[in-house]
């Protein structure tokens, strides 16, 4: 759960003064965000993103995971910088199961990855899709918690590592100029 205290600390610091030690205090806006969007909130969001066209909120979130969204990537279609990452690895779709649709479902475990059908990729794109363990929609977040924090904790790793290699690579660089 690493990434939850690094996306908390990146929207709220709570470094006050004595007098304000219970304020939170709003963090700059260049913290990484890392996004769990359940059912109507996905929807939500990706207008959010659409109608701020990028804004600064697209470029600091650096993972999402949809549970039951309500989302569509036909809303996209105009708009690849936002499509790109929803389809990208750094996107999850979790969704829950139902009985009368799924067949096979009850042998999943959260975090397996479902078959997508013809109108199931029309509607979702290329975005990775697993099973949340439930057939309660309400509980779809609760279920699958272990692959949800997986998959934004992998992708922290992946940014620490990327930035890591940044930092190398500049300072090999400023070590040959140096020279």
């Amino acid at each position: 759960m690493d990434t939850f205290q690094v996306s908390v600390r990146s929207l709220f610091q709570q470094e006050c003064s004595a007098e304000l030690e219970d304020a939170i205090i709003p963090a700059s806006s260049d913290g990484h965000i890392y996004v769990l969007a359940h059912s109507a909130a996905g929807g939500q969001l990706v207008r959010y993103l659409l109608d701020k066209n990028q804004g600064t909120l697209l470029p600091r979130i650096r993972s999402i995971t949809f549970t039951d969204s309500t989302h569509s990537v036909q809303w996209l279609k105009k708009h690849p910088h936002i499509s790109s990452l929803i389809q990208s690895s750094r996107a999850l779709y979790v969704r829950s199961a139902n009985p009368m649709r799924d067949d096979g479902w009850e042998n999943a475990q959260p975090g397996d990855e479902c078959d997508k059908d013809h109108f199931w990729s029309h509607r979702f794109g290329k975005i990775k899709t697993v099973w949340a363990g439930t057939t309660d929609h309400s509980l779809t977040n609760w279920a699958a918690r272990a692959p949800i924090w997986e998959h934004f904790d992998k992708n922290a790793n992946d940014d620490k590592a990327a930035a890591s290699d940044d930092e190398a690579e500049t300072s090999t660089h400023t070590d040959k100029v140096a020279k």
